[in-house]
């Protein structure tokens, strides 16, 4: 699913015959009549829902509503994604309810993690363990704040006939990393994929703190061998400076790294050149020794 940092004036994304838009400019807002009807006409959706969700909107002095414009939902959505099947909630839950824009950083992840241990943190509904389960991974530990999405993510495990190799663990993020340190705990693959720490350039410098504070703590984690994957969809965070950052938290971890990946959004969320923006979404995968 697009973030809000990095969306288009307008955006949709298709969940079978449901699709989520994004009216994030007042001249979508204003046209968004018209383009309910074409999205329909083009696609067959039955169930159309306005995500008027995030900061671009109130940049634009639009009130933030998420409603159903045509159509109706009966619970989550089933979405199948690399192999899984993921349960998004398209109207109570976080953004639009899934990152759509992610699965191509998932299926990489996913090859990387075949036979080991995984751990997931801010997994949402199970982005990545699921992705990785699916393919081969042996368990996958998924850590996230939200009761609700841990509850969709051991949901898509069930419906993905994965249940039994799927735990989660309700926690601050950093308070997991942390204590799976006391415990000893390793894993063959880590991935750390937060919300936006540097939403925009005045969060940039705790941004970056934060993001290798996320390395450091994760690092320590990954068994000798393993891969250690960490994510930000922060567009005020350039490529150069979130890997920098990165790259110090992993040495400050006590680890040497080499990097063998650099991931972006799905091709259905290109970068355009006339909008740094867009540029939002970034995947660094590490071999660590």
């Amino acid at each position: 699913m697009p973030r809000p940092t990095g969306c288009p004036a307008w955006s949709s994304t298709g969940f079978g015959a449901a699709a989520v838009v994004q009216p994030n400019a007042a001249w979508a807002e204003a046209h968004l009549d018209a383009l309910v009807t074409a999205l329909v006409a083009v696609t067959g959706v039955t169930t159309v829902i306005k995500n008027g969700t995030g900061r671009s909107r109130g940049l634009e002095g639009l009130a933030e509503e998420t409603v159903v414009l045509t159509g109706g939902l009966d619970g989550p959505v089933p979405v199948p994604m690399n192999g899984a099947t993921y349960m998004a909630d398209l109207l109570g839950g976080q953004k639009t309810g899934l990152f759509f824009d992610q699965r191509d950083n998932h299926a990489f992840a996913a090859r990387l993690g075949r036979g080991g241990r995984v751990l997931d943190v801010f997994s949402h509904v199970g982005g990545f363990g699921l992705a990785a389960l699916a393919n081969g991974a042996t368990s996958a530990l998924a850590v996230d704040g939200s009761t609700a999405a841990l509850d969709l993510a051991e949901a898509g495990a069930r419906a993905s006939g994965l249940g039994d190799r799927f735990a989660v663990r309700e926690a601050d993020a950093f308070e997991a990393l942390a204590a799976l340190a006391e415990e000893s705990a390793r894993f063959e693959l880590v991935v750390c994929d937060p919300p936006a720490f540097a939403p925009h350039k005045g969060a940039l410098d705790a941004g970056l703190r934060a993001y290798e504070r996320v390395a450091r703590m994760a690092a320590p984690l990954v068994a000798p061998g393993g891969y250690l994957v960490l994510c930000s969809c922060s567009h005020a965070a350039d490529l150069a400076q979130f890997r920098a950052a990165c790259t110090r938290g992993v040495g400050k971890g006590g680890r040497r790294a080499q990097l063998i990946h650099t991931g972006f959004a799905g091709p259905d969320h290109p970068m355009l050149p006339q909008l740094a923006e867009s540029g939002y979404l970034k995947a660094l995968a590490f071999r660590l020794d």
